[in-house]
């Protein structure tokens, strides 16, 4: 009998046959995923117990991108919001940058390296501080569903494209998963790269929203940005392509495939949008 069986078994009072791989109940397929293999440690903080209340927020936030707020904005003029974007660009790059320090001074200036790192639970202080930051990674990927909100506000819905929304989506999920299942070890070093990116790209917004003379000062610097966030993108799937050889990782293979088509799927999506933008015009 494996372990994670013997755990169901215990916690059901089933007999062996009836808890076989093909027997299995829903709810107990729900409870395995849910809370025998993931990191305790977690479960009781805001948002971790179970899937449900990030599933509420990514329905809320579909269906105000896609129904709710077009239909709001109908009739209605576009908001400036300059000051309200000043303040929040500010903020979303200031805390990408806290969280960068957070994730960076909790392992990887002292123990963890580049290399796989197999993810261990434990109650050292070093590895509850990381797993504190990959959870706020989770909040600040909740907090910049408010970019989309505020294009809707502004009635910039040319900037409201597919891939804008499946990256808010998905990553909010991805945030998730991360905080769920291996919140410390090799799973923690892509977002590193992605908070450094956010830094520089909400840096840009903010510079931005400062009128038309910054604007046309910055605006060479966008496809510079467009870059930088294709070259993370590389980054996250070589670092996590290490989980996938034999002796790296062997229970976190699903989790390695998860984030390695997802992140592939984004960096096509945003070198077709490179392409695009940039490579064509040039061309034109």
């Amino acid at each position: 009998m494996s372990a994670d069986l013997y755990k169901l078994e215990s916690r059901y009072g089933m007999s062996l046959p009836n808890l076989s791989s093909k027997n299995m109940g829903i709810m107990d397929i729900y409870y395995y995923l849910v809370n025998d293999i993931s990191d305790p440690r977690v479960s009781d903080w805001p948002l971790m117990s179970n899937p449900l209340v990030v599933t509420l927020i990514s329905i809320v936030y579909l269906s105000f991108v896609l129904y709710l707020g077009p239909l709001y904005m109908k009739n209605r003029k576009p908001y400036a919001l300059v000051k309200i974007m000043i303040c929040y660009n500010i903020s979303v790059a200031s805390a990408n940058a806290i969280i960068f320090y957070g994730i960076l001074t909790s392992g990887y200036t002292t123990h963890l390296s580049t290399g796989c790192e197999p993810f261990v639970i434990s109650s050292d202080s070093m590895s509850l501080s990381m797993a504190r930051w990959v959870w706020w990674v989770l909040m600040l990927k909740i907090v910049e569903l408010a970019d989309t909100v505020i294009f809707i506000l502004r009635k910039k819905y040319n900037q409201i494209s597919f891939l804008h929304v499946y990256h808010h989506t998905v990553t909010l999920f991805l945030a998730w998963i991360s905080c769920k299942y291996a919140p410390g070890g090799m799973w923690t070093f892509i977002m590193l790269p992605n908070c450094a990116v956010h830094v520089v790209m909400y840096i840009y917004y903010f510079c931005a929203c400062l009128g038309p003379k910054m604007q046309k000062i910055i605006t060479p610097w966008k496809k510079h940005v467009t870059r930088l966030q294709l070259i993370q993108f590389v980054i996250m799937v070589v670092h996590t392509f290490q989980a996938l050889l034999p002796s790296c990782e062997p229970t976190r293979k699903p989790l390695a495939y998860i984030y390695i088509s997802q992140v592939a799927f984004m960096f096509y999506m945003f070198l077709d949008y490179y392409r695009k933008s940039y490579l064509r015009k040039k061309i034109e």
